[in-house]
Formats: C-alpha cells, sequence, structure tokens
C-alpha cells in the first residue's frame, strides 16, 4: 500500500489527463494494490482507497509517448473493500497471460509485497529416455 500520490506515479499522470467519472483525484486516500503497465504493451491496474473507506478497481494504458498523448482509464464500481476491489479485476487480462486477479489479491491480503507481479511459468518437461 502507498498513503499518497506522487505526482511521478503512473496513476496520478493516468487520472490526471484521463478525469475519472466516479471519483475526483483529490478522493484518492492510498493505493491498495498495483500491477505495474508498461507504455504501448500493457494495461496498469490499481485498487485505490477513497474517502469514506470506499474502494475502486481502475485500470490504465498509455502509448509510448506516454500519458499526455493518447491514453484512457477504465473505472470499475465503486465497493465497501479493498479485496472487493480486487475481486473485480479479470482473472487473465486479456492479450498477455498476466493474473491480474490473483496479484491484486494477493497484494490487499499481504500475501505478496506491493506493485510487485508474480508471474508462475508453466515449463514444459522433456524427456531424453532412450
Amino acid at each position: 500500500m502507498r498513503n499518497s500520490l506522487n505526482p511521478n506515479d503512473d496513476i496520478w499522470s493516468a487520472l490526471e489527463y484521463n478525469s475519472p467519472s466516479h471519483f475526483q483525484i483529490d478522493e484518492v486516500e492510498s493505493i491498495e494494490a498495483e500491477v505495474p503497465g508498461a507504455n504501448d504493451e500493457l494495461n496498469w491496474w490499481w485498487v485505490l482507497r477513497l474517502v469514506n473507506d470506499r474502494y475502486i478497481l481502475v485500470s490504465g494504458w498509455c502509448d509510448y509517448t506516454g500519458w499526455d498523448c493518447q491514453s484512457g482509464i477504465t473505472e470499475y464500481e465503486i465497493v465497501d473493500t479493498g479485496l472487493a476491489a480486487a475481486q473485480i479485476a479479470p482473472e487473465l487480462e486479456e492479450y498477455s497471460d498476466r493474473e491480474i486477479r490473483k496479484n491484486l489479491v494477493n497484494q490487499i491480503l499481504g500475501e505478496q509485497p506491493f506493485g510487485t507481479e508474480i508471474k508462475i511459468r508453466r515449463v514444459g518437461y522433456e524427456s531424453n529416455s532412450n
């Protein structure tokens, strides 16, 4: 969890250049969980804690030039807990093999460090028995 927004954070820029419709930027109290993205490649995913103990899941994307050019956010419903917001996330991100829900939920539960994405790679085993 991060207690405040920093103007250098991707979430700050995402909200600044893509005005949210469900809340105001100054209503964000903390970032409870984050799966980082990459310009022109992968979406960012955030569970935000708002004033009055409300939570919202937000995802965002931007092109290679950054948030101030071509970018967008998707806001999901406002809910009562961070866990409920994380559980709204898709199990797998479309067009990637990233386990978004699992990563956000594990961060909320304290089972994974904030802002990290843990990938489990399933590697095939080939036997060379002759």
